[in-house]
């Protein structure tokens, strides 16, 4: 197999792209034995705690969801507010209720704003509301919008992954 196959076979599309232009089209791959050999045999492990990842940008989601799944979570990736809303409609009726929210501020079709106003005016599931993680380049002051943390865009993963410990209460087994 070569470094490009094994690249695609391990990260997601979006990011593979991205390395490889960063790299002149050279990508280098080094598997450690701690990690699963697919994505898929993650994805069916049962029990994984649903994180619902709410932002525009492909090359954000692909990040997001390759770290929350890397690190025990079931990430459910959406490219806007308006879409998160209808994933969350079907969520009451599967019961399948994310443990925490990402959410982007600044998206088309629905911003992240209008996504909570919504979101809160609307929640009439038999559990509260999940914990909401706002990410945005916005330097502002955001606490009127009443979420459990802010991180400002660039982020660090180890920043997130302290946040979502935090609001969670607890990591899955894979922390």
């Amino acid at each position: 197999m070569s470094e490009i196959d094994a690249a695609q076979s391990l990260l997601p599309a979006c990011t593979t792209e991205t390395i490889r232009e960063q790299h002149d089209g050279r990508v280098q791959i080094m598997q450690s034995d701690q990690t699963s050999s697919s994505f898929e045999e993650e994805e069916t492990r049962a029990g994984r705690p649903v994180v619902l990842v709410i932002d525009d940008q492909p090359a954000i989601l692909d990040m997001l969801s390759w770290m929350l799944s890397f690190h025990g979570y079931h990430p459910v990736c959406i490219a806007n507010g308006q879409e998160a809303l209808e994933w969350m409609k079907s969520a009451l009726h599967t019961g399948q209720y994310p443990v925490a929210i990402l959410l982007d501020l600044f998206m088309p079709v629905m911003s992240g704003a209008r996504f909570l106003t919504s979101l809160r005016d609307h929640w009439n599931a038999p559990v509260p509301i999940p914990p909401i993680i706002l990410l945005t380049v916005d330097k502002s002051n955001h606490d009127h919008l009443a979420c459990s943390d802010v991180l400002l865009k660039p982020f660090h993963i180890k920043d997130l992954r302290e946040s979502l410990k935090q609001i969670i209460g607890k990591a899955p087994a894979s922390w």
